[in-house]
């Protein structure tokens, strides 16, 4: 254990150039266009993983397919799996406007009015019918407006 730590404090001391080599052997990729100081924060999150547990398979595909997406410049979308919590925040620029919205418990929070549903949102925002989780992003298919 003690390899272990001295690994990861030695992150906070080496220069951009250690920690893409780092990133490489780690992630077997590139680094993405990311300061030092949030490279090292991953690294060392993947040697801690690495050494006390790992994460689900699918959670571990997920995250590479969004580190991919990144570095190529992408946007980045969650997956149609992805649990959306009370408290999560969604937000959606529309034709030169911020929207935000509050997942609930039980409905969605949209310019302090509640909702049933998020196509509901879309449509108020767009004035067309959307899928809400489309309009969001949360689908694969989710296409930028």
């Amino acid at each position: 254990m003690a390899r272990h730590d001295d690994k990861l404090a030695a992150l906070a001391t080496m220069s951009p150039a250690q920690l893409r080599g780092e990133w490489l052997q780690l992630f077997g990729s590139a680094a993405p266009p990311v300061g030092h100081k949030l490279l090292a924060l991953a690294i060392a999150h993947r040697l801690q993983e690495k050494a006390k547990s790992s994460l689900p398979a699918k959670l571990t595909r997920e995250i590479e397919t969004m580190v991919r997406q990144f570095g190529k410049g992408e946007e980045i979308k969650a997956s149609a799996s992805a649990t959306l919590r009370p408290g999560t925040q969604l937000v959606r620029e529309w034709r030169g406007a911020t929207h935000r919205v509050m997942i609930l418990d039980d409905a969605y929070l949209y310019r302090d009015e509640r909702y049933g549903s998020l196509s509901e949102i879309a449509r108020k925002i767009t004035g067309a019918h959307w899928s809400g989780p489309r309009f969001f992003g949360l689908t694969k298919n989710g296409a930028a407006a």
